[in-house]
């Protein structure tokens, strides 16, 4: 046992992570303000939007924050209107548009990047255009400097800045922190649709499919919001198209290769995927992701910064997207800090102490999920692997033994180049 602490706790980055721990630690009487890099102004109205799919984590979410505030999660549905439930998302052959399988996970809900982030900003002080340059480490207790000069000190910082976390950097230093290629590509943008084409996208499933293509390509189209049930030429669809290989984001020398690009393929998949490449606006804003990630495999401990430094959310783990399984292990690392702080403020261990056994458990989750993930990656990029990917066995779940079998002869696979 150790003397009660009254805690105050420092997030950096304002997403669905850090927004979490905040919420999570003020439900248990524990001080949290978080800072953001972006101004308010234009944290809320980013032009660049996408959903994300919630399955397993909705078991953290609801440990972290007031039952009130769960009653409301349907204000970050993608589509607000929709109150149906499924225990899976469908698998189409592109090409022919057959069905091949329904992907598994505990009800899974497609949620608005930016109505996730409203729905848990609710009571919680944040505060904006916060951007971090330095964080230092004096007399039990961590100080973040930000570019206006100003300063905020806590028992503990928890980095939750995303793929380009500075805290990272800051902690295991620039080379380690550096992310790995996966050399997959991918456009993700949304786009409205005209009436019919937009009734045609919802009538395989109204929420979710993927469309996978022979030339190993991967489509997925997902309702991203409805302003009218009903008119559906106000809905909005985000649109993921993904492939291996080249060409790269220095292959597309204008707007107009981009759009060509995703038109070309519209002509080569089956509908519903054709009538949304088809109908792509010309001057909509097109950026080339290049898939990455970023493996907690080392021991940081001995950084100066530790234990008052830490990570959560992709800051601490950067997974490839493909199994969806991002934001839920976040909801996780969000759930175990919570959990482990909890026991610092009422005495029951140290700082030291709880912020090991929270690295412990993240990383040896996340470490395992990164490679079924990376796995996933490969393999729904290459049509002779497809049939055999974790998502197969596992669906959206979490990482299980089962597919240990498929990881020792698919880990080392190459992505197929795009035909």
């Amino acid at each position: 046992m150790t003397d009660k602490r009254n805690l105050e706790i420092v997030i950096v980055g304002a997403g669905a992570t850090g927004l979490l721990i905040a919420q999570g630690l003020t439900l248990n009487g524990i001080k949290a303000t978080v800072y953001e890099r972006e101004e308010e102004s234009t944290y809320h109205i980013r032009p660049r939007e996408w959903g994300m799919t919630l399955h397993f984590g909705q078991e953290y979410l609801a440990k972290c924050i007031p039952s009130e505030l769960m009653a409301r999660l349907g204000e970050a549905c993608c589509d607000t209107f929709y109150t149906g439930k499924h225990t899976s998302w469908p698998m189409f052959n592109g090409q022919t548009g057959e069905k091949f399988f329904d992907m598994q996970g505990f009800n899974p809900l497609r949620v608005s990047r930016r109505k996730l982030r409203a729905l848990l900003s609710d009571g919680l002080d944040v505060r904006y255009g916060c951007k971090i340059v330095s964080v230092s480490q004096a007399n039990g207790s961590a100080t973040a400097t930000f570019a206006d000069g100003s300063t905020a000190t806590g028992d503990l910082i928890v980095g939750c800045e995303g793929v380009h976390s500075y805290i990272r950097e800051a902690l295991v230093g620039r080379d380690k922190a550096a992310n790995s290629p996966i050399d997959v590509q991918m456009f993700n943008a949304c786009w409205s649709l005209p009436a019919d084409a937009a009734l045609l996208q919802r009538k395989a499933h109204p929420i979710f499919r993927i469309g996978y293509h022979p030339t190993g390509m991967s489509w997925v189209t997902a309702i991203q919001d409805v302003k009218d049930p009903d008119d559906p030429s106000t809905f909005l669809f985000q649109q993921c198209l993904s492939w291996p290989g080249r060409p790269h984001a220095e292959d597309f020398p204008d707007q107009q290769s981009k759009i060509d690009f995703i038109k070309s393929k519209a002509e080569i998949y089956a509908e519903p995927w054709k009538s949304a490449g088809r109908n792509v606006p010309p001057d909509l804003p097109l950026q080339v992701d290049a898939i990455t990630m970023w493996r907690p495999d080392m021991d940081w401990s001995s950084s100066p910064l530790w234990p008052h430094v830490t990570l959560a959310g992709d800051a601490a783990h950067n997974m490839p997207p493909f199994r969806g399984q991002g934001l839920n292990n976040a909801f996780q690392d969000a759930e175990k800090l919570v959990s482990e702080l909890s026991e610092v403020a009422k005495g029951d261990k140290t700082l030291e102490q709880a912020v090991s056994a929270y690295e412990e458990e993240m990383k040896a989750r996340s470490l395992k999920e990164i490679e079924v993930s990376l796995m996933q990656t490969r393999m729904v990029h290459n049509w002779d692997t497809l049939m055999s990917a974790p998502m197969f066995k596992a669906g959206m779940n979490a990482y299980r033994d089962e597919v240990k079998g498929n990881l020792e002869t698919a880990s080392g696979g190459e992505v197929n180049g795009a035909k």
